[in-house]
């Protein structure tokens, strides 16, 4: 009995040994992301990668045999989070609303509606609670673009980009005047346009939906974006369901092409719908992104709760400076 149960530990050592590394090799790896698209793809999981070994590696550092072992994979899949983190949650990223104290406050909501939702109340109700200036919406099919029509009042201005997909296209609500001439649907339907007027102030604002990455079109996608993403202004700020964590490359090409910067780090926003609702905020990848640019000062990002939809919504405070 002492044998197997010997053997038993052994074995459990060396599966957790063998997860360990490999999930810190794929996570290290995953750092070079612009050499190629699949890279690319398997850098949106880097931190579930690292999770991964880490947990592994700790259970390994109670056996003395495994224990330099489990210390050196415990700090690579450190470092790997900390490469990872550390550029999107620095305070430097973006300028705080602290700067513009003196300026009034607006509100942006970011939400992927799920083209097939059958309960549009909570996103009205989140609406309701938190009166958001504009709102950059995705997955805006034929049976929403109906019930948006019940949003009129409150925001009379829009431009909904409609698809012969059933999962519809992206839109851009507003209860501030858009600048006529100025909203435009790209990417048949996936990228809108338009230019809102803050009390005498312009902003650029785009609402995108990105394709699955890898080896989905993701990539071309991105690289056609980032060309229309050169007609923003100096100020604007692009919002949308990315399909892509902050760290990938293919967020960065989206950042360079419109020479925009992240508003700041939300967390996990998606998980597959069957999965627990309070799974997705823990462990689920953070595909909804902010990007900002020019006299944007953003306050406040947060995730919201549930709407129905696979993704939560994103709630940002921002102000702009004169």
């Amino acid at each position: 009995m002492t044998r197997i149960l010997t053997l038993a530990g052994s074995t459990t050592a060396w599966l957790l040994a063998v997860a360990s590394a490999f999930a810190a090799v794929l996570a290290l790896l995953s750092l070079a992301n612009a050499l190629h698209p699949a890279i690319d793809s398997l850098s949106h999981f880097r931190l579930h990668l690292a999770a991964l070994s880490f947990a592994s590696a700790a259970l390994l550092l109670v056996m003395q045999r495994w224990r330099r072992f489990a210390a050196i994979t415990c700090l690579a899949a450190i470092a790997a989070s900390a490469i990872t983190l550390i550029p999107i949650m620095t305070p430097t990223a973006v300028r705080t609303a602290a700067e513009s104290a003196s300026e009034k406050t607006y509100r942006l909501m970011q939400a992927n509606l799920r083209f097939d939702n059958e309960s549009p109340e909570p996103l009205f109700a989140l609406l309701e609670q938190s009166r958001p200036d504009i709102v950059t919406l995705q997955e805006v099919s034929r049976i929403w673009i109906a019930r948006l029509g019940v949003l009129q009042a409150a925001y009379p201005h829009r431009v909904i980009c409609e698809r012969e997909s059933r999962l519809g296209g992206a839109a851009i609500l507003s209860r501030f005047p858009i600048k006529p001439g100025s909203t435009n649907c790209v990417d048949d339907g996936l990228l809108a346009f338009a230019t809102i007027e803050f009390d005498g102030q312009q902003v650029d604002v785009a609402s995108l939906h990105l394709h699955w990455p890898w080896p989905y079109d993701q990539p071309d996608q991105a690289a056609w974006n980032a060309r229309d993403l050169r007609r923003l202004g100096d100020t604007a700020l692009l919002a949308g369901d990315f399909n892509a964590a902050p760290w990938s490359h293919t967020t960065d090409v989206l950042a360079e092409g419109g020479g925009l910067h992240a508003a700041g780090f939300v967390g996990p926003t998606w998980l597959r719908a069957w999965l627990p609702d309070t799974l997705r905020r823990y462990a689920g990848l953070p595909l909804d992104q902010i990007l900002v640019k020019g006299a944007i000062s953003v306050g406040e990002i947060e995730r919201g709760p549930s709407v129905g939809s696979d993704h939560l919504p994103v709630l940002m405070e921002f102000r702009l400076a004169d």
